[in-house]
C-alpha cells in the first residue's frame, strides 16, 4: 500500500507540472514595453536586404509591443551644426564621408535626440498608455490590459482621487509607464574584402621591409593566405541606443490634474495644453554595439536568407548587450517548471552557461494594489541545456530536442515564478 502511495504521488505531481507547464504556454505578466526605430543610412552593399530583415525580424517577446507609427527616419531631416555638436561636448566633425555615407557616426547621439524631441516621441509614447483619441479623450483600456486592473475603478480613481485608487495608479505608473523604453538602431553593412584588402596592403609594405628576399615572399604568401580566409562575406554592424520614458508621481499628477479628460468631459484647452507639453521626456540610458559576420558558405542557403540570419541575429545580439549591461531594461521571465527548473530563453538572450538569476515571487497588497517582487533565491544556467532560440535555429540545428532552458539551483521552486538575470 504503501509504495502505491509514493507511485501515485508521483504520478499525480508529474501530472500536476505537465499541466502546470501548459497553463504556463499562455501565462501573463506585467512586461516592460518598447518601441524600437530604425535610422536610416545612406547607400552600402545589399542595403535592401539589410532594411528588410529588419523588419522582418520578430518583435522582441518579453516587452509590450508599444511601437509607434513612426517605423525609421532619415538622419538628414535632423541635420547637425557644429555649435549643436560643441554645446554637446562634441569635437567638429570634418567634412570627409564615413564609411556609411554622409551622416557621420559622432552625430548619431544629437541625430537620435534631436529626433525625438521635434517628434514629441515622449508624448506620442503617453497618448498610447492611455489609448488617446482624437478629441483629447483618454481611457485606461491598455493599462488595464497589460497590468490586469480594472478599468473602470482606475478611471473612477481619477476623478474621486481615493487613497487605494491612488496607489492603484502609483503602482500602474511605477509597474508599465515607467518601463516604457525606446531604442534607435542604425545598421551597416560592410563588405569584408575592404578591410581585408588594407590588412594585406599594410602586410606586403612590412614585408618590402625584411632584407631576406626569401623571409620577405614567405611573408607574403601568409598575408595572401590571410586575405583569402577574411574577405569573403560581408560584416552586419549594429549600433543602437536605448532611452526610457521618465515617469514619477509629480510628472503623473500634472497628467491626471491637468490634461487627463474621459469622453464626457472634452475640454480643448486640455488637448491643446497636452499637444503643446514639455512635461514628458526620454532618459538616455545607454549604447551597445554588435557585429556578425556573413559568409555565404552555409548550404540551403541563398545570399538573400544568410543576410537576413545575419542581420536578425546581430539585432538580437544587441538588444541582449543592451539588456546585461542596463539593469532597468532587463526582462523578467516566468519559470516554466519547478522540478527541473526551466525557462523560456536562450541563446537569443545570449545565455552562454554559468549565468544568474534571481528568482522572484509577486505579490500585490490586498489593501493598497501595489504589487512588490520578493527574492526568493539565485539559479545558475546549466551551460550544458541551453535551448538555442536565435532566429531560424531549427533549420541550423535539426537535431535539437529542447526548447527550454535548464537551471541549477534549490527544488522549491515553482512555475509561474518570475527570473531576472543579476550580475
Amino acid at each position: 500500500m504503501k509504495k502505491f502511495t509514493i507511485i501515485s504521488l508521483v504520478v499525480m505531481l508529474s501530472a500536476i507540472n505537465l499541466f502546470a507547464q501548459k497553463a504556463l504556454d499562455g501565462i501573463k505578466y506585467r512586461r516592460s514595453s518598447l518601441y524600437t526605430i530604425l535610422m536610416e543610412s545612406d547607400k552600402f552593399p545589399m542595403k535592401d536586404t539589410v532594411i528588410k530583415a529588419y523588419y522582418k525580424a520578430p518583435f522582441p517577446d518579453k516587452y509590450n509591443n508599444h511601437n509607434l507609427e513612426v517605423k525609421s527616419f532619415n538622419p538628414k531631416d535632423y541635420p547637425i551644426t557644429n555649435e549643436e555638436r560643441t554645446e554637446a561636448g562634441i569635437k567638429k566633425v570634418r567634412t570627409k564621408k564615413d564609411s556609411v555615407g554622409s551622416e557621420k557616426l559622432k552625430d548619431m547621439p544629437l541625430i537620435s535626440d534631436k529626433f525625438l524631441k521635434e517628434k514629441k516621441i515622449a508624448n506620442e509614447l503617453v497618448a498610447k498608455w492611455f489609448n488617446r483619441q482624437e478629441d483629447g479623450s483618454f481611457d485606461m483600456s491598455l493599462i488595464s490590459e497589460r497590468g490586469f486592473y480594472n478599468a473602470t475603478d482606475l478611471e473612477a480613481s481619477i476623478a474621486n482621487k481615493t487613497a487605494r485608487g491612488m496607489a492603484s495608479l502609483a503602482d500602474a505608473g511605477e509597474e508599465l509607464i515607467g518601463n516604457t523604453f525606446v531604442i534607435i538602431s542604425r545598421l551597416n553593412f560592410v563588405s569584408n574584402e575592404c578591410a581585408a584588402l588594407v590588412i594585406r596592403e599594410s602586410a606586403y609594405i612590412a614585408a618590402d621591409q625584411i632584407p631576406n628576399i626569401i623571409g620577405s615572399m614567405a611573408a607574403k604568401k601568409v598575408a595572401d593566405k590571410i586575405y583569402k580566409k577574411t574577405k569573403e562575406g560581408y560584416s552586419v554592424w549594429t549600433t543602437s541606443r536605448l532611452y526610457q520614458l521618465k515617469w514619477n508621481d509629480s510628472i503623473a499628477a500634472v497628467f491626471y490634474n491637468d490634461y487627463w479628460m474621459d469622453k464626457a468631459s472634452i475640454n480643448l484647452d486640455k488637448k491643446n495644453n497636452f499637444d503643446n507639453s514639455d512635461l514628458f521626456e526620454l532618459v538616455f540610458i545607454g549604447e551597445q554595439k554588435a557585429t556578425s559576420l556573413v559568409t555565404f558558405s552555409l548550404k540551403g542557403r541563398t545570399e538573400e536568407q544568410i543576410i537576413e540570419l545575419s542581420t536578425i541575429r546581430n539585432i538580437d545580439k544587441v538588444y541582449s548587450k543592451l539588456q546585461k549591461e542596463y539593469d532597468v531594461f532587463k526582462t523578467k521571465t516566468p519559470l516554466y517548471s519547478g522540478n527541473p527548473i526551466t525557462a523560456k530563453i536562450g541563446m537569443k538572450e545570449g545565455l552562454l552557461g554559468k549565468e544568474k538569476f534571481e528568482v522572484l515571487e509577486q505579490t500585490i497588497d490586498s489593501e493598497t494594489g501595489k504589487t512588490t517582487y520578493i527574492r526568493k533565491g539565485i539559479i545558475t544556467v546549466d551551460k550544458k541545456m541551453i535551448w538555442d532560440n536565435r532566429y531560424n535555429a531549427n533549420e541550423d540545428n535539426t537535431e535539437q530536442k529542447i526548447d527550454v532552458t535548464t537551471f541549477k539551483g534549490a527544488k522549491n521552486y515553482y512555475p509561474g515564478m518570475l527570473i531576472r538575470q543579476i550580475k
